[in-house]
């Protein structure tokens, strides 16, 4: 059966088909470029949509400088102040937040008032509240003595709301 297929397959191969009308057969294959005219309005949307998330992401880092600030202060001084000033510190630090924030009417509240409304917003675990009077009265009183694990956690619920209080 293949030896009778051979002299057709040859004789097509070499007579050449003659076809009417070449002038409108299509090219063999379809060139990729120039694109079409609204592939640049494609290209130009996605240009502008990552121009725009560049211009947001950058605003919104120059507008939480003060939390990086703040937590650097916190850092760079907690290991060297007395538990007074550690507490003034970080007391000090939560009402310059508010204040950079244009919060400036509930930075002047009182701290029993202020850490109760800012516990509102905080999770259980990390309200200011959980530090007990030490850490709402210890700027008003002249003796105060606080344990390695009291002060780490006041440090560390103190940067907790730097970092994730919502301006």
């Amino acid at each position: 059966m293949t030896a009778a297929l051979a002299p057709i397959q040859s004789q097509a191969q070499t007579q050449a088909i003659d076809l009417p009308h070449k002038a409108y057969l299509l090219p063999q294959s379809v060139p990729m470029w120039p694109p079409v005219w609204w592939t640049w309005l494609i290209v130009a949307a996605v240009t502008l949509i990552i121009i725009g998330l560049l211009i947001l992401w950058y605003q919104r880092h120059k507008k939480r400088t003060y939390r990086r600030e703040a937590l650097s202060n916190i850092r760079k001084a907690a290991d060297d102040l007395t538990d007074k000033e550690c507490i003034q510190l970080c007391h000090e630090m939560v009402r310059r937040c508010l204040i950079s924030e244009g919060k400036i009417e509930t930075a002047a509240l009182p701290s029993h008032t202020l850490f109760s409304s800012l516990d509102a917003s905080m999770p259980k675990k990390r309200q200011f509240a959980s530090l007990a009077s030490e850490f709402i009265d210890g700027p008003y009183r002249n003796q105060i003595e606080l344990s390695q694990e009291q002060r780490s956690t006041m440090i560390k619920n103190t940067c907790y709301w730097i970092r994730k209080h919502h301006a």
